[in-house]
């Protein structure tokens, strides 16, 4: 139903340069790794009171999926990690600090005159939000687990003979914890799209049903009008015995078209309902 943006930024991770270390001056305490997170909510405007132009207003919004689909919803990122000045003449090398910040943006639809909605597509709409929030929601719990796993996986890579080496150490570090978290991300959209597609078979599954009952339906209605005008024919000729025939027919004609109407008022609900199963 949404998607995610990740944009991740790498900052230098040293101060003063990262040469061969030298001397043996005793390496500066170390302080724990910080991670630094933040979750802000934007939301984009949308119009309509059918469900056509909902989604319509939806699409031009802009959101896209990393993957280019067209999004609910989004989850936007922006990653850093900083360090502070290394002395690179200490044995061993030591990162006396690192700061992990975690940017987090969601952006979620909000339509801007709610109470002009009709009740029951008002409804419909309200779920879908939530169910976009939900979603959103989700992605922004995986990174913030992954920021703290992040944490943990810096500080087992703090000290090293060799700068250069501590440096790459961090870097793998860094790049294997990022790896980590999309592919979380990416189960959990798996995971939420088969859930999606499973309810989304379900309803055609009804739909599909609900409209094998009218086909059949509409042609016995069609028959009945057929022989009802040969009979109104009949007995506008003369023919006063057929009235009670022709008037049975209508009776059943009507019944069956009663039956016909409210099927075809629960296809239609089972169609608006997959419409709006994102």
């Amino acid at each position: 139903m949404s998607a995610r943006s990740a944009v991740a930024a790498l900052a230098l991770l040293a101060g003063p340069g990262l040469t061969a270390c030298s001397g043996p001056p005793p390496a500066p305490p170390r302080q724990p790794a910080v991670v630094e997170t933040s979750v802000s909510t934007g939301y984009y405007p949308v119009r309509g009171t059918t469900t056509p132009a909902i989604f319509a207003a939806i699409d031009a919004s802009g959101l896209v999926e990393t993957g280019g689909q067209r999004a609910l919803g989004l989850t936007s990122t922006e990653w850093k990690l900083n360090s502070g000045d290394v002395d690179v003449r200490a044995v061993p090398c030591v990162f006396p600090s690192l700061t992990v910040t975690l940017h987090l943006v969601v952006t979620l639809p909000r339509h801007e005159t709610p109470d002009d909605l009709p009740a029951d597509l008002r409804g419909r709409w309200e779920r879908l939000v939530a169910r976009v929030a939900a979603h959103e929601q989700r992605h922004v719990d995986i990174y913030l687990e992954g920021a703290k796993a992040m944490k943990a996986r810096l500080e087992a890579t703090r000290t090293s003979v060799s700068c250069a080496d501590l440096e790459k150490a961090i870097d793998a570090a860094w790049r294997a914890q990022q790896a980590d978290i999309e592919r979380t991300q990416a189960e959990f959209h798996a995971e939420d799209e088969t859930r999606a597609r499973s309810e989304r078979g379900a309803l055609q599954a009804q739909l599909d049903g609900t409209r094998a009952q009218l086909e059949p339906m509409e042609a016995e209605i069609r028959r009945l009008d057929a022989e009802l005008a040969d009979l109104r024919r009949q007995v506008d000729a003369g023919r006063a015995d057929l009235v009670a025939q022709h008037n049975g027919l209508a009776g059943r004609r009507s019944a069956l078209a009663e039956e016909y109407n409210r099927l075809v008022a629960d296809a239609n609900g089972l169609i608006d309902a997959l419409n709006w199963a994102r």
